[in-house]
């Protein structure tokens, strides 16, 4: 993997950071440490990663999924089977100041670490130890996959059309959603290293991560006995709109979620007095309302390009 570092220094120029395993969860997890400046270096196999085999592939045959979780990194091939490798391994994670770990999803072929030899010498070492379902609790050691944990955390009950089965995207969302969190724990242990703590050991649960986005239908049917159904093809309850909609060129994403953002939406197309239509200032208010407020609106966005609008947006 070629390193393109980043010009600007970020806000963690000092950070030095070891990525093992292979695992989107602890890649994406990496890939923010590199984008805040932190110099990432990513432990291989001699094979490579193996999302670097992971479709899509571009014209050149690398995958973009690849290119994307791991920007702003620089890559060390470490070959298992040669002498020294586990010295070598062991050497440059006392060197560095956080340890992302996804050895537990894929080991990638990892020489075995005695990460508590390490920490016991490196007491400000942070460490993030991602895995399906953690290291405690009734699904630990489970087998999962990407595609396994989403429906499991209630995550594509709402996707897809309102009729039939719910749709399931090819890409690795729990990992990006894991990685976040992770990358906010390892973030708060830095912090506290500045201050004089000693480093800490997450374990960066991929299930658990997930169950955030979902939690809150948990809540609601609980307390109200709802039961919250698919409403149709880019259409997420419970706010209205929040999607990615067409335009002259290209596509748009957005998202309404409070009334300011929905008035700046609708006067952005010029549809203000949809905006100020008390009837609709809500969410779920518009979700009573879909066909029709999709009719407006739709076709005003076809009029200009993505980047028009994002541009527009900004404003």
């Amino acid at each position: 993997m070629d390193s393109k570092r980043k010009h600007s220094p970020g806000v963690l120029p000092q950070q030095r950071v070891i990525e093992v395993g292979s695992s989107d969860a602890s890649s994406y997890c990496a890939r923010l440490f590199a984008d805040f400046g932190a110099d990432v270096q990513k432990i291989e196999p001699p094979g490579g990663d193996r999302i670097r085999r992971t479709a899509p592939l571009t014209h050149k045959g690398q995958s973009a999924w690849f290119a994307f979780l791991n920007f702003n990194k620089s890559s060390t091939i470490l070959d298992p089977a040669d002498a020294g490798t586990i010295a070598r391994l062991t050497a440059l994670i006392e060197d560095c100041d956080v340890l992302i770990d996804g050895r537990d999803v894929d080991s990638a072929n990892c020489p075995p670490i005695d990460i508590a030899a390490i920490r016991a010498r490196h007491c400000g070492l942070t460490h993030v130890e991602a895995s399906w379902f953690g290291c405690g609790g009734p699904y630990a050691g489970f087998a999962a996959t990407d595609s396994t944990i989403r429906p499991r955390a209630g995550l594509i009950k709402l996707v897809g059309p309102a009729e039939g089965p719910p749709s399931h995207a090819p890409d690795f969302q729990t990992g990006i959603l894991a990685g976040l969190w992770g990358s906010i724990a390892a973030a708060s242990s830095v912090i506290a290293r500045m201050r004089g703590e000693q480093g800490r050991r997450w374990s960066l649960s991929i299930f658990e991560s997930s169950l955030a986005l979902s939690e809150y239908f948990i809540f609601e049917a609980s307390a109200h006995g709802k039961v919250v159904r698919g409403i149709g093809i880019n259409r997420f309850w419970p706010v209205f709109p929040t999607g990615i909609y067409e335009t002259k060129k290209g596509w748009l994403g957005v998202t309404t979620f409070t009334p300011a953002r929905w008035r700046a939406f609708c006067d952005m197309l010029r549809l203000s007095e949809l905006g100020d239509n008390p009837d609709l200032l809500l969410g779920k208010d518009r979700l009573q309302d879909i066909e029709q407020i999709e009719q407006q609106f739709v076709p005003r966005l076809k009029k200009r390009r993505a980047q028009q609008w994002f541009t527009e947006g900004r404003k």
